[in-house]
């Protein structure tokens, strides 16, 4: 066997193990190049390229060769577990491309697993509720800052305080506020919605976290489980204190997300999210 075949074959092999880490993820919007598990596929094969070779050494009679590919192997298996484990080549937006397929695979997980006890199911809608808003916010954030609008500063709460129990259940970390998903049910005890409404999605299957009316002159949202109605001018949605703005994105849409909401506290974080915005019917 050549030693062409043989990188060939190592080279295929990795390949094949960094598209195969992608096949747990939930969606494929969700698939998105990841850097280090490009860097892992690599750690593999180096690995894979030192058994195998010391398995078939009887196939390869070059002794020099040999030991160059056992060193190459254990060089590149050094540096790229490197690259892993200091991330020294991550950015942010590389950061978030590669924690929306892992966070994906948290959602498949937890909805998927065969839970029988209310609390692990419980836990378990709470992860998948969390990693959906994280990865609807993450694609915004990717687009956001590769656009070069870079943060130095956010809305942070104010230090902690003495109390009681009572003082912490009425005390709400405004900066963990965030809109919750809302069924159309509950949005129509505020507002009249009719058939044509529309809604945005942070992914398709999650109920929506805006409802509005196909007017655009009202909508609802649920915040820290209170529904708020909210007045509207087209695509713009307030209430006192907050407002949620959508932006349907055009040439820039694609398979991942259509839209783009901001959510915006004037004594609060403001926080954007790429996701899906549609009027009409909900299809069965």
């Amino acid at each position: 066997m050549s030693y062409i075949r043989f990188g060939l074959m190592i080279l295929t092999s990795t390949l094949v193990m960094f598209a195969l880490m992608y096949l747990n993820t939930y969606a494929w919007e969700h698939l998105f190049f990841s850097e280090t598990r490009a860097y892992m596929a690599v750690v593999m094969g180096a690995t894979m390229a030192v058994i195998m070779l010391a398995f078939m050494l009887g196939m390869y009679g070059n002794r020099t060769l040999n030991i160059a590919i056992f060193a190459g192997a254990i060089a590149a298996f050094a540096l790229f577990l490197w690259l892993v484990r200091s991330q020294v080549t991550v950015s942010g937006p590389s950061y978030m491309r590669a924690m929306i397929p892992h966070h994906s695979i948290a959602v498949m997980t937890s909805e998927r697993a065969q839970i029988e006890d209310a609390r692990v199911r419980k836990l378990a809608d709470e992860i998948i509720a969390a990693q959906r808003r994280e990865i609807a916010e993450m694609r915004y954030l990717i687009a956001d800052v590769g656009a070069g609008n870079v943060v130095d500063d956010i809305y942070e709460d104010a230090p902690p305080e003495t109390g009681t129990v009572d003082n912490a259940v009425d005390r709400a970390l405004v900066a963990a506020l965030d809109p919750a998903p809302l069924e159309a049910e509950q949005a129509g005890e505020v507002v009249e919605l009719g058939e044509d409404a529309c809604r945005f999605h942070r992914s398709p299957e999650s109920d929506p976290i805006l409802w509005a009316t196909a007017e655009g002159d009202a909508g609802a949202m649920l915040l820290n489980n209170v529904i708020v109605p909210l007045e509207g001018d087209g695509q713009q949605f307030s209430a006192e204190g907050a407002s949620m703005t959508v932006r349907e994105l055009g040439d820039e849409a694609d398979w991942r997300s259509d839209a783009e909401l901001v959510f915006d506290m004037e004594e609060g974080p403001r926080v954007g999210y790429r996701g899906f915005w549609s009027c009409g019917a909900s299809p069965e």
